[in-house]
């Protein structure tokens, strides 16, 4: 919440005057602009409603506006102002009304015209009436400057007229020019006063006639601190490549460093071209853009900026003019959606309407009820994937997404639900007589997040429901935006509850609980413009039979086992195994930890992304994964991708490619632990592809995407196969909605 635009102190009387506030709130009147109207007064003298007036302001602020109920806001401030049209309050209270009346229509209703008309009013009111504390940035400071005729982005400190060198006295020690000598001692004493205009200014001067880098390093400094990141970057770039030359070994360090911290925190602003525009011209700041520059990052100082376009569609002409404040470190991207003139906001009509407004529900009329709206995205998708393979898996995979967020409320909801359609008929299901199955396997899934300043929250479930398997998953996380957002750390906790059972046996005759508790820990750090390190760290504790009920392992005497190879057929296999049929056995309880990092770099149309995970668990398997992909964008609708990965684990302690099923006294011994899932053993895997987006429409809302992989996998020490080769494709599509 936003300070109090008071001193506290104000409170101090104001609950021997709650009575008198509140009956003031019972009565609506003309709206708050109203003023600029003109209205009857009687002397300055009456003042007597000053004090209620103000903690009535204070309140809205407080209350209304911290919530986002702008209609409500302005009914209240066009109390005050009714109020004040009576002759009752000072002058430099009535300005303070106007001043909040315009910080609602700026900060909460983004209509920066209507509050332009309305701080004039209340500097002709009051030409000393300032902003209310705690909203001097952002909309609110743009429509304000404008209102006193500043130019929107280049509100930073007041530059006087700088001082001229008389022409007389000597250089100075260590300085060839005497007038050199003479700007840099100015500067020197504008960054004490910490004007840094003058200081960037006489720094100036004093290069202009000469060159050094002491004194350029003192201009970054200045520009710097004048909120002039881009020009200060240049300069501090330039003394770290100089400064060693001349031996400043000091001013270069510093100068890098300097360099690398402003490049990490830089704003960047993307304005995204529009379609089927002849003659476009854009201007950020009244500078103009270039227009093979649009669609990538500007780099910009931190601040209000103002953008505008102009062109024709179909031989008429259109603009578009929009203020966007763009913070530290942050990337904003606007969309140049040129319109005719005659389609803006007629804005005379508006200021009229609210003036003629007497109650919420017509204040509520004049702005489209924005008051009570936030903007929200839905973004809808599908994909319908497949899978098969050399040993005669297949699988169908329709798939449904939809999520549904507010930027500016910071919350998130997401659900997805897919199907998937498995059909097999492997050598192992072979091997043991069993017919050829087809199987469905249902997952739902829902998600929420919640931003609280640089804290988000959030909560998943999840579940999956199969003829034989039924499970269920929660989980919660935290993350936070620390250092400027360049560290977000992140932590993460799920809870997982499984059923396994037998296909046409009900769950209370037979079934098996697998229990799951996974926590999880990363980081992500930014550390440059272009690159971003994320690492993690994963431990799942699991508790309970995963055996597969299905799964019968051959078994062999225990002389015929060093004669077992890897690959032996089917046919081979049965002419020497024991009759003794041995289901799936594995451990009870396993422990997994999975380290992981990844390094994505931006190059101007490419990025480069690298994965590497490491596994271990207590089962004795030992893996690592390396992956690799490189989007390519080509123009701003299409990007394409090629994939890499390579996969090679360890077997578990008890694999063996042949178990020994031993005769004893009491009976056949048989091992304890003992699997014949292949994907336990040790094995290499391969996989190599890549996948194609493409963006559609005017707005570029609707993408269509296509992915395909073969994945190779290596069996090392098994019966019956070697080798798998496996094609994988999806094709998806999505669509925002705004």
């Amino acid at each position: 919440m936003n300070r109090s635009p008071f001193a506290p102190s104000s409170f101090g009387s104001s609950v021997s005057k709650t009575c008198r506030s509140a009956a003031l709130a019972l009565t609506v009147a003309a709206t708050a602009v109203g003023v600029l109207a003109g209205s009857p007064r009687t002397g300055a003298a009456q003042t007597t409603n000053d004090d209620e007036v103000m903690v009535l302001v204070e309140s809205v602020f407080e209350a209304e506006y911290a919530k986002k109920q702008y209609v409500d806001a302005l009914e209240k401030l066009q109390l005050a102002s009714n109020v004040c049209q009576e002759g009752s309050c000072s002058a430099k209270v009535r300005a303070k009304v106007l001043v909040g009346v315009a910080t609602v229509l700026a900060g909460g209703l983004d209509q920066p015209d209507e509050a332009k008309e309305v701080f004039k009013a209340a500097i002709k009111e009051d030409p000393g009436v300032g902003l209310l504390k705690g909203y001097e940035s952002g909309k609110v400071k743009a429509a304000w400057d404008s209102a006193k005729g500043k130019s929107p982005g280049k509100a930073t400190p007041v530059e006087h007229e700088r001082k001229k060198y008389s022409g007389s006295g000597r250089p100075v020690k260590g300085w060839k020019s005497p007038e050199a000598s003479f700007y840099y001692q100015e500067a020197r004493k504008a960054e004490d006063a910490r004007e840094w205009a003058d200081c960037a200014g006489y720094a100036s001067d004093s290069i202009a006639v000469e060159p050094r880098v002491s004194t350029q390093f003192l201009r970054a400094t200045c520009l710097e601190r004048g909120g002039k990141w881009v020009d200060a970057l240049t300069d501090y770039q330039a003394c770290a490549d100089q400064a060693p030359k001349n031996g400043l070994r000091d001013i270069a360090k510093s100068s890098q460093a300097k360099a690398d911290e402003l490049s990490g925190k830089m704003p960047k602003l993307v304005m995204r071209p529009p379609s089927k525009i002849e003659d476009l011209k854009v201007e950020l700041d009244d500078g103009e853009i270039a227009n093979d520059k649009l669609g990538g990052e500007l780099w910009v100082n931190p601040g209000q900026h103002r953008v505008k376009a102009s062109g024709k569609s179909g031989g008429e002409a259109v603009t578009f003019e929009q203020d966007i404040d763009v913070g530290e470190g942050k990337t904003e991207t606007i969309d140049l959606k040129l319109v005719p003139a005659e389609a803006r906001v007629d804005d005379t009509a508006i200021m009229q309407c609210l003036r003629k407004a007497k109650t919420k529900d017509e204040l509520a009329k004049c702005i489209g009820d924005s008051g009570d709206k936030t903007p929200v995205n839905v973004t809808m998708g599908t994909e319908v994937s497949a899978y098969h393979d050399t040993d005669h898996v297949d699988v169908f995979s329709p798939a449904f997404t939809l999520a549904v967020e507010s930027p500016t409320q910071g919350w998130s909801v997401n659900g997805s639900f897919l199907v998937d359609v498995v059909t097999a008929a492997s050598t192992d299901i072979v091997a043991t007589a069993s017919p050829r199955w087809i199987d469905r396997r249902y997952v739902p899934a829902l998600g929420a997040t919640k931003k609280f300043g640089e804290v988000t929250l959030g909560l998943n479930g999840s579940g999956s429901i199969e003829s034989d398997y039924i499970a269920a998953g929660a989980g919660a996380s935290i993350s936070a935006d620390v250092m400027q957002k360049r560290l977000t750390p992140s932590f993460s906790y799920d809870f997982g509850y499984d059923i396994s059972g037998r296909a046409g046996t009900s769950y209370s005759t037979y079934s098996r609980k697998i229990i799951r508790n996974g926590f999880n820990a990363g980081l992500s750090i930014v550390m440059d413009k272009s690159t971003v390190l994320t690492l993690g760290a994963t431990f799942v504790q699991e508790n309970g039979d995963s055996s597969k009920p299905y799964r019968y392992i051959p078994t062999f005497r225990p002389q015929d086992v060093p004669l077992i190879l890897p690959g032996l057929t089917i046919l081979a296999v049965n002419e020497v195994r024991q009759p003794e049929k041995m289901l799936e056995q594995l451990p009870l309880h396993r422990q997994r930890i999975a380290l992981a990092g990844r390094i994505a770099h931006r190059f101007t149309d490419v990025t480069f992304r690298a994965e590497e995970r490491l596994y271990i668990d207590t089962w004795g398997t030992k893996a690592t994964t390396t992956d690799v992909t490189l989007p390519i964008d080509a123009g701003d609708r299409f990007r394409i991708w090629p994939h890499l990965r390579a996969h090679i684990q360890t077997g578990a302690d008890f694999w063996k490619i042949a178990y020994a099923a031993n005769p004893t006294p009491q009976g056949v011994q048989l091992p304890a632990l003992r699997t014949g899932d292949r994907e336990l053993g040790p094995l290499i895997g391969l996989t190599g592809g890549g996948g194609m987006r493409l963006a559609l429409g005017e707005q570029k809302n609707v993408a269509l995407t296509l992915a395909a992989d073969v994945v190779y996998t290596r069996f090392l020490d098994t019966l019956f196969i070697l080798q798998r080769i496996g094609f994988f494709g999806a094709l998806g599509a999505e669509v925002d909605f705004e």
